[in-house]
């Protein structure tokens, strides 16, 4: 927020937001993140401009802040190269390194991007690797170790960034103990059941009520740390009935509708799960050797400034004892990042940003992010082959039963179909916020330059198979000008 308030634009609040998560050990971003079948930390991470312009990384190792080398890799994709040359926008692997090292981004040894529990728990899952295939499971198709010896030089050393001047967001420390419990995958009884079509929709406990269109079979509450001059519509929300702990690390720069006034908005999200055969609330906790972490932080946020620009951006870890080289959605523009620009003829001057957790290979398959900003960009929704008009948080809702939990690549898979997503539509009228999960959880955060502190939500199912929804809507309390 400090950031937009002093001038800065919208790709530079979403940077500084998710770096601060990245730095975290309890987020599956940067450091403490998942390791791959070779022990290693690969990040992947996308930054979408206002005008649709992005810059990604995908399965960068050594990278201690993947979210920064994907802001530079959008900047110099703007720039022209020699001899017409098109520069690019998506940079993967050792390439990735090399283009920070160029660019004046240090390039750290494998073990400074690895914590105690992930190392941990990368040991545990080798350990049951070997148990199945010495009990007949087969050999796992996964990268073998080989490839360690490739990059042991790598190891021994890191990179000095040949240029004196330092980023000055590089002053981020990295932990130098665990915070609380990291991320690693979702538990197999937290996804077994497939989504279905009949969202949760929720009370909210603040000093606004958010209004609903739909009968409650259950209540939820958002916690508010004070009163706010606030304008809140009509979205049909769906939140969880306590704000955890865990919710209260969730905190994100974005910005308001800066047309008329300056103003900030901060959005984040971070995607957890909770183990289906307890009801307690998943709390923050160190490891031991009989409990296990459930907690999958994939990390997005969207920023609005105050000129009125929207931007957006993703980093995850991807998930744990993936292949050497997976290139994960976070990575992939569309998939787990999208921005429709504002139309010049559009007198409502509305863009859309939205950033997405999940399967990754089924948000892949079904263009996830891009589908979603569409659908709430033009209110409408697919039925029967063709569309209807609706409000947003329908066509969101009809998104992700239809077009992700039904898609024929989706429905076919072995694989169960979890998604979260965060959308923002900003228009003249003010700032619209949406999300909406199939999974267990979801934690979010939202906050303008009017605001003191940020509005934070645990969202959480409590059905099998259900789909939660929730939202708000910010306008400034100025009359305008």
């Amino acid at each position: 927020m400090a950031i937009l308030k002093n001038g800065g634009d919208a790709t530079e609040a979403v940077e500084m937001c998710i770096r601060v998560l990245e730095d975290r050990e309890i987020t599956n971003a940067g450091y403490g993140s998942n390791l791959n079948m070779n022990g290693h930390v690969e990040c992947d991470a996308t930054m979408v401009d206002h005008l649709g312009r992005s810059g990604a990384i995908g399965a960068a190792s050594h990278i201690k802040n993947p979210i920064t080398l994907a802001h530079i890799v959008l900047k110099a994709s703007t720039r022209p190269l020699s001899l017409s040359r098109v520069p690019p926008n998506l940079i993967v692997g050792d390439g990735a390194a090399d283009f920070a090292h160029e660019n004046g981004v240090s390039v750290v040894p494998h073990d400074f991007l690895i914590s105690d529990e992930a190392r941990k728990r990368w040991t545990k899952w080798k350990t049951d690797l070997a148990n199945v295939a010495a009990n007949g499971g087969g050999p796992d198709n996964a990268s073998d170790m080989a490839s360690k010896s490739r990059t042991a030089s790598i190891d021994s050393n890191v990179r000095t960034p040949p240029h004196a001047e330092v980023n000055p967001l590089g002053a981020i420390p990295t932990p130098t103990r665990p915070l609380a419990a990291s991320a690693v995958d979702l538990p197999s009884e937290a996804m077994n059941a497939n989504a279905g079509h009949t969202p949760h929709h929720t009370k909210f406990r603040s000093s606004q009520t958010y209004g609903s269109t739909h009968d409650h079979d259950q209540e939820h509450y958002l916690y508010e740390d004070e009163a706010t001059d606030l304008d809140f519509g009509n979205l049909s929300p769906s939140m969880s009935p306590t704000m955890s702990p865990i919710a209260k690390r969730a905190k994100l720069s974005s910005s308001m509708d800066g047309s008329d006034t300056d103003q900030g908005l901060m959005m984040h999200s971070m995607n957890l799960s909770s183990d289906r055969k307890s009801d307690k609330v998943v709390r923050l906790q160190y490891l031991t050797e009989e409990d296990g972490d459930n907690i999958v932080d994939t990390v997005g946020a969207i920023a609005v400034d105050a000129w009125g620009n929207i931007a957006g951006g993703s980093s995850s870890g991807g998930i744990g004892m993936k292949h050497k080289g997976r290139c994960g959605p976070a990575a992939l523009v569309g998939v787990g990042t999208a921005v429709i620009p504002r139309d010049e003829g559009d007198l409502t001057m509305s863009s859309v940003a939205t950033v997405v957790s999940g399967t990754g290979e089924h948000m892949a398959t079904t263009m996830a992010a891009a589908s979603a900003a569409e659908r709430i960009y033009y209110s409408h929704r697919r039925v029967n082959g063709s569309y209807e008009d609706c409000t947003e948080d329908e066509a969101l809702e009809g998104m992700i039963n239809n077009e992700f939990i039904n898609h024929p690549g989706v429905r076919h898979s072995p694989c169960t179909g979890a998604i979260g997503i965060l959308g923002v539509k900003k228009s003249k009228d003010g700032i619209y916020f949406y999300f909406a999960h199939n999974t267990d959880s979801f934690a979010i955060a939202s906050m303008h330059s009017e605001e003191r502190k940020p509005v934070c939500v645990m969202s959480r199912n409590n059905k099998s198979g259900s789909l939660a929804q929730g939202g708000r809507l910010c306008r400034s309390k100025y009359a305008r000008k």
